[in-house]
């Protein structure tokens, strides 16, 4: 009799051992089935995107004649305390300060080192035109092209059109939103190194084909002086 009380007690004891780990069991957390947890997509991009840049907008170019290639020139001297050119003019156009934007008659055109020239009916602005200036800054023509860029970062959209060692072209936006074309170019005695004379021609869009035949005709019509 005894015995068989003491088996039903350590019977009791194991079932409740039992039920008290199965229970135990049972309240613990399961870690979540299917393998490696993937984040959900997200409804919309998390990183904004940058819309594209707008279109550039113009003022419209004045109502003037285009430039034409095949101009005439005469010929001005120009000089300064290292250099005298023979510099081509186009005939019949007027010279004015590029300081003022007077003009400048033509009795006084040698005593000036920088003068603009363009047709006499022109507007003041929003034409075409051809620059020379006298320099003496002891540069060569390479240093002058950079010394231009640097000073370009204060124009609106310029954007190359092309560049060389003694020469850059480009295009910008003006104050009154007016799209130009502008090419410059340094020149150099043979067998100098310095940069005396600078020549730009500025204008419109339909203004090109004459850009290209004004800057062309007055490269290969420049002359030095050697000797007074």
């Amino acid at each position: 009799m005894r015995g068989r009380v003491l088996g039903v007690w350590l019977l009791a004891a194991l079932v409740g051992v039992g039920g008290g780990l199965g229970v135990g069991y049972l309240g613990q957390p399961r870690a979540a089935s299917g393998g490696t947890a993937t984040p959900l997509p997200a409804s919309s991009p998390s990183v904004p995107v940058d819309p594209p840049a707008p279109e550039p907008t113009y003022t419209e170019d004045i109502d003037y004649p285009p430039l034409e290639a095949g101009l005439t020139f005469r010929t001005l001297r120009m000089s300064n305390s290292q250099q005298t050119w023979k510099v081509p003019v186009p005939k019949g156009w007027v010279a004015s300060d590029v300081d003022t934007g007077q003009p400048v008659p033509r009795t006084l055109w040698t005593s000036y080192d920088e003068l603009r020239f363009r047709p006499a009916d022109e507007p003041d602005e929003g034409g075409y035109s051809i620059r020379v200036k006298m320099i003496n800054s002891r540069l060569t023509p390479a240093a002058m092209v950079a010394a231009k860029k640097v000073g370009l970062r204060e124009l609106d959209l310029v954007t190359t059109l092309a560049e060389t060692d003694e020469s850059y072209k480009f295009t910008y936006r003006t104050s009154g939103g007016r799209l130009r074309y502008n090419y410059f170019r340094w020149f150099a005695v043979p067998g100098s190194s310095e940069a005396t004379l600078e020549m730009s021609v500025v204008g419109r869009q339909v203004d090109v084909p004459g850009l290209d035949a004004l800057y062309s005709a007055f490269a290969s019509t420049l002359e030095p002086v050697t000797s007074p």
